[in-house]
């Protein structure tokens, strides 16, 4: 994806569709709305948004602060200085984790430093936490005292997260995640409104769907809902079942019952090292 496209992936979000986002909105069939039932982070709200598919998106998350955090960095009215969110070490994160509460900042703190974008872990593990931390103060503060500091005079003349991280990154190829994030947050903030873009926080068996509507899911896939507040794979099913939109898709690693295979998505990227990787699959179901 080239980097002035990368506002459509939307927050750095665990499970975020990314790249994949593109293929999806090219299987799906226009019409007047398309309802993103279990949006995250976005990215297939934004795609299908600028797509001009659809007269209207709505793009529906369970937890309120995500989907406000998407809100506010599009429309900008609760601006955010990203500069501030640039260097953040392992017990400042922690204090934001354990004893901030849920807010809209909380939310971008914990998405910008979390390991695999899961709102939980720390970005780094402590073997490297400390070199990361230095690169960044000595890009953007230039005050660790060593050679690294020359970082700072290469890049002072550069006034957005953007183009600091393109300093240093032509200074060296490794990859500082955190900026990477700030950078994709720092690109939604500067976009025009997505006019077809709308907001909901609803729990799915609450959302009101009609029968023109075209509906994608990204639920938590079969067999991983305890890590995701208990979600009930049966209950999904039910509700499956008794939606009244003729068109519904689904992501999934696993055919479900009465769908079939729209399109094959390939490997999921993953951190782990070991282990087969499972393919995605956009499925349809079939009523």
């Amino acid at each position: 994806m080239k980097l002035k496209d990368k506002w459509k992936r939307g927050l750095p979000y665990v499970g975020n569709k990314g790249q994949k986002a593109e293929n999806i909105i090219d299987i799906l069939p226009a019409g007047k709305r398309l309802i993103d039932v279990f949006g995250g982070g976005g990215s297939i709200s934004l795609t299908a948004a600028s797509s001009g598919k659809w007269d209207e998106v709505v793009y529906n998350d369970r937890r309120k602060t995500v989907v406000n955090l998407l809100k506010a960095l599009i429309e900008d009215n609760h601006h955010f200085d990203l500069m501030k969110y640039v260097y953040m070490n392992r017990e400042t994160f922690n204090n934001w984790r354990d004893s901030m509460p849920d807010s809209i900042e909380r939310t971008l703190v914990l998405t910008a430093w979390s390991f695999g974008n899961n709102l939980n872990g720390y970005l780094w593990g402590k073997k490297i936490e400390k070199e990361r931390l230095q690169l960044t103060r000595a890009l953007f503060l230039g005050d660790t005292g060593t050679q690294l500091d020359d970082l700072y005079s290469c890049a002072k003349n550069e006034t957005t997260i953007s183009g600091k991280y393109t300093v240093y990154h032509k200074w060296n190829r490794k990859r500082l995640e955190q900026l990477e994030r700030l950078q994709q947050l720092e690109q939604l903030q500067q976009l025009d409104l997505l006019e077809p873009l709308k907001y909901s926080v609803l729990d799915y068996h609450s959302l009101d769907v009609n029968p023109s509507d075209v509906v994608y899911c990204d639920p938590p896939y079969t067999g991983t809902g305890q890590s995701y507040g208990g979600f009930d794979d049966d209950s999904f099913q039910r509700w499956l079942e008794k939606c009244p939109a003729k068109q519904i898709y689904i992501s999934e690693y696993t055919q479900l019952p009465h769908t079939e295979v729209a399109l094959n998505l390939g490997k999921k990227q993953s951190f782990q090292s070991k282990g087969k990787r499972p393919e995605e699959l956009l499925l349809k179901y079939v009523k």
